[in-house]
């Protein structure tokens, strides 16, 4: 929290005392971290942060002007005041947040609302505080906490609360850490060790016994402390701090004129460690220190105003931390708000300028090395090209137009101190190559020649190559028997054979001309002796050393299992017998027992032209490129773990050829104007690997929220939620693990999560599903623990086993019905067939009886009586022609070509002719045309015709009728068939039972027809039958 307000009457002498201090030209202390910046291109709200905290599942809540806001490491979330909503953050300008011992955030605005926010739910909880004072109101104010867990609110210069759990708000704290009468306090700090609190306070230092509940303070020391004996006169002490070793830190402002200094006081040893330590021979102008911390490891930071530095114990001082914009890795701000370490030891800066940045000054892995170009005294701008190790752990390192350089174990530059080459000098050495027997190191220079360095007598002397051509030497390689091979930049291929004890390069010199190249690369000795010769576009070739005879030429053409990627080969890497790497435009795998090359497929992402490859004691394979570096290890080729600028590589764009591996493991990498040392063996893999965390679940883009989700046994979602957001995240900001995941049902495998970790599902049907992530670490070992979901994706209302099952139902239900109205339909059409079969067997049967009798009756008459056998004989006919034509009738109604009106209509005119042609009546038929089509049963249409020949019969024969008139009416539903004949007549009750009459009643009533019949003598009769259809 910045105290600037305090010193603001003070800036007119600070600044006269800086132009003072000006004059004394002290150098500046700084170091260049790496740096991640997050900034609103990466979704902060806003540049000015002012706090910063993890909460205890692993998020950083990050405190803005602009809201308060969760990071997981891939995303920000916001949280915002609305008016609508109460459980809302009162305001959005957070000045503080501060984590309890109960794992509770609290918040502090810069309106001075205080209270909790539920991490989880995501609702803020005020906290009233009872002031005692009005300017407490106003004043800025910072959290505390202390042993027991009691929570502090400090208003700066007026008084101290303390949260009251019963009352839920924040009292006074007077009872628990008294203070002398009109000494304001400005910060405090407690020993719990020694039962005490140490208050900053504007009159000077106040120690508080809580065993004793003693006050000492200067001119008032009751316990003797030695410390208040010391230092407690010293004014305006605020910040403070106690370590892990029990040192008091401290700093004051002089009432009066000056800058902040800084004291820290040993307790356990009662020894003064620091005492009016000032920063400004260092940062040389104003800044404002507001808040010491100290970091697990034991490191004390210090951040403020225009300072951000870290104590370093051995020098017992203080180290900047470079402010400045260098490049994407580096920091510059204004004033640090906030910083403070999270739980892998990284370190969260908060500007008020230029938004959060993160760093870890623990796991720095690569050393940036820079050289001075010795000329001009100013930084060296030329390619790190080659490297050797010489004596007392030293290196040497040739840098193109800067010349030779050397350093010491820990690369500080330190004198070359090699004689017959000048100190300062700027000779091109493009490659170091040490000879069989050690003691000679052999340096390919520029323009064509050759450097004999003796490491014995450390001196130097040059050979002139008449036969390079002046062409730069890039490569030196020597053979078994002691003879040098060089690779030149513009000649291609030379041996020089040894034939003397001393070196003359004048003779013995050929040029190997089935090397077809003119740029050489690489030049490396395999295990058996052979030369490995790498070009710039004629691929590689494998010559015999004894006779200098090409065994291999490999290129992009030939046989499948001998091809290059290209035609570009930067470097070799003699990985074991059997195995030896090949860099280049790709990265291919050579087996020289074989003599077979197999490629690497890398990602398609990843730039992948080689510049140089090491191999580490652990089997694994560095390999730098134009852009960045990766570790690799054959036995797991699908795994690239990538290092770049990120990663604190400040130039990493690396040279051809450029590396080696020093005696105690260390690598070395040159770049375009500096070169990396580093330790293999830093990038451990953890035993243990992050679980993943749910840190957002969206449906149709709309958040849920996701502690509620979790809680459940299933999420159940509706038919119209199915397309899903999972956002993943493992919590961890320092360490590369890879993400991968899975929605069983939908994903055949496994899916590696990209740059956003989310899981993305458009389109999701019904069904129930399984979601599984977890993490593996950069050999593809997966994580113990799988972090599981169960998604319900409900059906719509015709998608559910009910409705099915309704379906099936209904089916049934209509199928049965189906077969039960095909049933009563074959039963009614069998009750028709038997009424029929019945009644036409009656008929029959009377028709029969009838005609036995009758045939009887004329056999006894046929020869007394022939007039009466004649009209006996008739009645035989009449009855036979009845008994035939009812057996037509009967055959006619069941044909279902016969079921329309129009066919009964045709049937009834072919009898009316009958009865014309025989009795001379003249009948004749009235029909509705709409009727004509009407689709009549089986049994209407024959018991209509049946009736319809009784009454027309009748009327024709017995009534002597000489017109009938035949009516067919359709008034839906009913249909009428009317018979009027103009005969005698007769009297309807004297023949009420007659058979005729009691027949054509019983069809009517067969087929539930109403069946009327009227009669006049000498008028005629009307006979009606009406049906329903």
């Amino acid at each position: 929290m910045s105290i600037h307000y305090f010193f603001v009457q003070r800036l007119s002498l600070i600044i006269l005392f800086l132009c003072v201090c000006s004059l004394v030209c002290l150098s500046q202390d700084e170091r260049q971290y790496t740096f991640a910046h997050y900034s609103t291109d990466k979704g902060l709200a806003g540049h000015e942060v002012k706090a910063v905290i993890q909460d205890k599942a692993g998020y950083i809540w990050v405190g803005t002007v602009t809201g308060l806001q969760r990071f997981d490491g891939t995303r920000f979330v916001t949280f915002r005041h609305r008016k609508s909503d109460p459980g809302s953050i009162p305001e959005n300008n957070i000045n503080h947040l501060f984590r309890d011992k109960k794992d509770n955030l609290w918040l502090l605005t810069a309106a001075g609302h205080v209270g909790t926010f539920d991490t989880r739910r995501f609702r803020f909880n005020p906290v009233n505080i009872a002031y005692t004072k009005k300017n407490s109101v106003q004043a800025d104010k910072k959290f505390f906490t202390d042993s027991r867990g009691n929570i502090y609110l400090l208003c700066f210069r007026t008084e101290l609360l303390v949260y009251d759990e019963k009352v839920k708000q924040f009292v006074p704290a007077s009872h628990l850490i008294p203070l002398p009468p009109k000494w304001p306090v400005l910060s405090f700090c407690e020993d719990a060790q020694a039962g005490k609190f140490y208050i900053g306070t504007d009159s000077g230092l106040v120690v508080f016994n809580t065993r004793t509940n003693n006050l000492s303070y200067s001119g008032h020391n009751v316990e003797k402390e030695l410390l208040v004996e010391q230092y407690g006169h010293i004014p305006n002490v605020a910040p403070m701090l106690l370590d892990s070793k029990h040192r008091f830190w401290f700093l004051s402002w002089p009432p009066t004129v000056g800058c902040p200094v800084f004291y820290c006081y040993d307790l356990q040893n009662n020894s003064t460690v620091l005492k009016n330590y000032s920063f400004l021979p260092l940062i040389k102008e104003y800044h404002e220190p507001s808040a010491m911390i100290e970091q697990k490891n034991g490191t004390i930071w210090i951040k403020g105003g225009n300072i951000f530095a870290s104590y370093l114990e051995k020098e017992n001082k203080f180290q900047l931390v470079h402010n400045g914009y260098i490049n994407g890795q580096s920091i510059s701000f204004e004033t640090v708000h906030d910083l403070r370490e999270d739980r892998e030891e990284n370190l969260w800066v908060a500007t008020n300028n230029n938004g959060l940045f993160r760093f870890n000054p623990g796991h720095e892995f690569f050393q940036n090395v820079h050289h001075m170009n010795r000329t001009k005294n100013i930084p060296g701008e030329g390619s790190a090209l080659c490297f050797l190790t010489d004596n007392n752990n030293t290196t040497l390192m040739g840098a193109w137009g800067n010349g030779i350089y050397r350093y010491d174990s820990s690369f500080k530059n330190i004198p070359l101190n090699i004689k017959g080459i000048p100190e300062n000098n700027n000779i091109v050495v493009w490659c170091m190559q040490q000879s069989n027997d050690a003691d000679i190191v052999w340096m390919g220079t520029q323009p064509g020649g050759l450097y004999k360095y003796n490491r014995q007598t450390k001196s130097a002397a040059y050979f002139d190559v008449p036969a390079l051509e002046q062409s730069t030497v890039r490569q030196i390689a020597e053979d078994k028997y002691g003879n040098l091979w060089i690779g030149t930049h513009t000649r291609g291929l030379f041996k020089y054979t040894r034939t003397e004890t001393e070196y003359n390069f004048t003779t013995n010199v050929e040029k190997i001309t089935e090397v077809d190249a003119r740029t050489i690369n690489a030049l490396t000795i395999d295990k058996s002796g052979n030369l490995l010769v790498g070009t710039s576009a004629n691929g590689a070739y494998v010559v015999d050393t004894r006779n200098n005879r090409v065994i291999h030429h490999f290129t992009t053409d030939g046989p499948p299992q001998q091809r290059l990627q290209t035609m570009v080969v930067t470097s070799f890497c003699i990985y074991n017998d059997t195995a030896v790497m090949i860099g280049g435009g790709g990265f291919n795998v050579y087996n020289p027992v074989k003599q077979t090359i197999r490629k690497i497929i890398t990602p398609s992402s990843m730039p992948f032209d080689v510049s140089a490859i090491q191999k580490d004691k652990d089997g694994y394979l560095w390999v730098t490129l134009t852009t960045g570096m990766f570790r690799l290890k054959p036995e797991n080729l699908r795994v690239f773990m990538v290092f770049d600028r990120i990663d604190g590589i400040a130039n990493d764009r690396f040279v051809t050829g450029s590396s080696a591996t020093l005696p105690d493991g260390r690598m070395v990498f040159g770049s375009t104007n500096q070169f990396i040392v580093f330790n293999p063996g830093d990038f451990v893999m953890v035993d243990s690997l992050p679980d993943v965390a749910i840190a957002g679940f969206k449906v149709q883009n709309q958040s849920l929220p996701v502690d509620s989700l979790l809680s459940l046994k299933r999420i159940e979602l509706g038919p119209n939620q199915n397309a899903i957001t999972i956002e993943l995240s493992y919590l961890l900001f320092q360490r590369n693990s890879l993400l991968k995941y899975k929605l069983e049902g939908i994903d055949k495998g496994w899916v590696h999560a990209d740059i956003t970790n989310q899981a993305v599902y458009p389109y999701l049907p019904p069904g129930t599903y399984t979601f599984k992530a977890l993490t593996e670490d950069a050999e593809g070992r997966p994580a113990k623990n799988i972090t599981t979901l169960i998604i319900k994706v409900r059906p719509v209302w015709w998608q559910t086993w009910w409705f099915f099952g309704l379906i099936v139902f209904v089916c049934l239900g209509v199928f049965l019905w189906i077969d039960r109205l095909r049933l009563q339909k074959i039963k009614a059409t069998e009750s028709v067939r038997n009424r029929i079969a019945t009644s036409l067997t009656e008929d029959m049967g009377n028709s029969l009886s009838s005609i036995n009798i009758t045939s009887e009756l004329a056999k006894t008459k046929i020869d007394t009586d022939t007039e009466r056998t004649r009209e006996y004989i008739n009645q035989i006919s009449d009855s036979s022609n009845r008994m035939v034509q009812a057996m037509y009738d009967m055959v006619w109604s069941i044909n279902p070509e016969s079921d329309t009106l129009r066919h009964t209509i045709d049937r009834m005119k072919d009898y009316a002719a009958e009865m014309e042609s025989m009795y001379t009546p003249s009948i004749i038929f009235q029909v509705d045309e709409q009727a004509k089509d009407l689709r009549l049963r089986m049994e209407t249409r024959y018991e209509m015709l049946s009736i319809f020949k009784e009454a027309v019969n009748n009327a024709a024969r017995h009534a002597q009728a000489k017109y009938i008139e035949v009516n067919l009416q359709y008034k839906n539903p009913a249909l009428t068939l009317c018979i009027r004949d103009d005969g005698k007549g007769f009297n309807v009750e004297l023949v009420e039972l007659s058979r005729g009459l009691s027949e054509m009643r019983r069809r009517a009533g067969n087929v539930d027809a109403k069946f009327t019949l009227k009669s006049e003598i000498n008028t005629g009769t009307t006979v009606r039958l009406s049906m329903n259809q």
